[in-house]
């Protein structure tokens, strides 16, 4: 396993040679392209909210000249755009599936008027959330091909058009089936067949519980959108890396409690367990580790 400068590092520069000769400092700026993409990335990882992110950046000292922390996150919104060069390519067969992300709970709703710009009421596993729909579709590496957003109370069909381009046949659920008529290469998988459909459910929970993104105030519908752009990104380095160095390649290891202010993948404060090496390249040390 990995401790957390190794981690940064290997993210850094995977980074570093995909932007390869677009990797620049503006004359003006502090950071180049490359660090503002690793802040994007750490964001997602840390899975907290911008303000303790930042304050965790600092204490780490990865960079001499941080900028504020409402300029830093300007910066990382601005250039999430870049983030479509890590994307998975497309393979015979894709499998499509979404997820609820909750931005504020039901018993709030239109308490606030940030909020209502960003999430309308939608049913999520079965139950009612106030967030968006993230609409991913992953690739037979389970790299993210594509992913889209749009509030919860869209219809899965919505998608449909969007994502038929991702791969040759196209495994997806009922949800995506259209009375008008569904794209020519989606298989409608029912309950019980076609289980590589679950490889998606392992990426979802996996987001869940390491990137702690079930949950996730935002806003601006553009700063949700920049944190689903850097989440795909890192996902697809992630699995890259587990695959270069040996580990299993659908994975992310978790240690320590969820309350740390530094980027962790946790599952449970109740957890003691650690998962054997041989289950990611991904492993952060715990607070109580490091004493």
């Amino acid at each position: 396993m990995l401790q957390n400068d190794d981690i940064i590092l290997h993210l850094f520069c995977e980074i570093s040679e995909r932007l390869g000769k677009e990797d620049h400092k503006h004359a003006q700026g502090k950071l180049y392209l490359s660090e503002i993409l690793l802040c994007g990335i750490l964001y997602v990882l840390h899975g907290r909210s911008f303000r303790q992110f930042h304050t965790w950046l600092l204490k780490q000292q990865l960079f001499p000249q941080l900028p504020e922390r409402s300029r830093l996150q300007r910066l990382v919104n601005h250039y999430e755009y870049l983030c479509r060069k890590f994307l998975g390519s497309k393979t015979f067969y894709g499998i499509l599936d979404s997820i609820g992300i909750e931005i504020i709970h039901p018993i709030r709703e239109n308490r606030s008027e940030q909020s209502k710009k960003v999430s309308k009421k939608g049913v999520s596993n079965h139950r009612w959330i106030v967030g968006r729909k993230v609409v991913t579709t992953i690739n037979q590496r389970y790299e993210v091909v594509k992913v889209s957003d749009d509030t919860d109370n869209v219809s899965d069909t919505a998608f449909d058009e969007e994502h038929k381009d991702t791969a040759a046949i196209v495994l997806t659920d009922l949800g995506f089936k259209k009375k008008e008529g569904t794209p020519e290469n989606f298989k409608i998988c029912r309950k019980g067949t076609w289980n590589e459909r679950m490889e998606v459910e392992t990426l979802f929970s996996l987001w869940t519980r390491i990137c702690n993104m079930k949950k996730s105030f935002h806003r601006t519908v553009q700063g949700f959108k920049a944190k689903i752009s850097y989440l795909a990104a890192v996902t697809n380095i992630i699995l890259r890396k587990n695959e270069e160095l040996g580990f299993a390649r659908l994975s992310m290891v978790y240690n320590g409690p969820r309350n740390l202010v530094h980027p962790h993948f946790s599952c449970s404060q109740q957890t003691e367990v650690m998962p054997p090496p041989e289950h990611g390249f991904v492993r952060v040390q715990s607070s109580h580790d490091q004493t």
